[in-house]
């Protein structure tokens, strides 16, 4: 099964988990954060721009 989701910044939860939508776009797809523990992800499913190209691959 394919990811739903990609992590963009990711901590292990110390509180309650939860969804919190912000006001920025990755890909066109809108940032998600948990108050929780502040990891932040897009739904791949959600997006309307291609990503951006890898320019650390060598």
């Amino acid at each position: 099964m394919a990811p739903r989701a990609r992590y963009l910044v990711t901590h292990p939860c110390e509180d309650a988990c939860g969804t919190l939508t912000t006001d920025r776009r990755v890909e066109g797809a809108p940032v998600y954060r948990c108050p929780g523990c502040d990891s932040e992800w897009i739904e791949l499913d959600e997006r309307t721009e291609p990503a951006e190209p890898d320019v650390t691959a060598g």
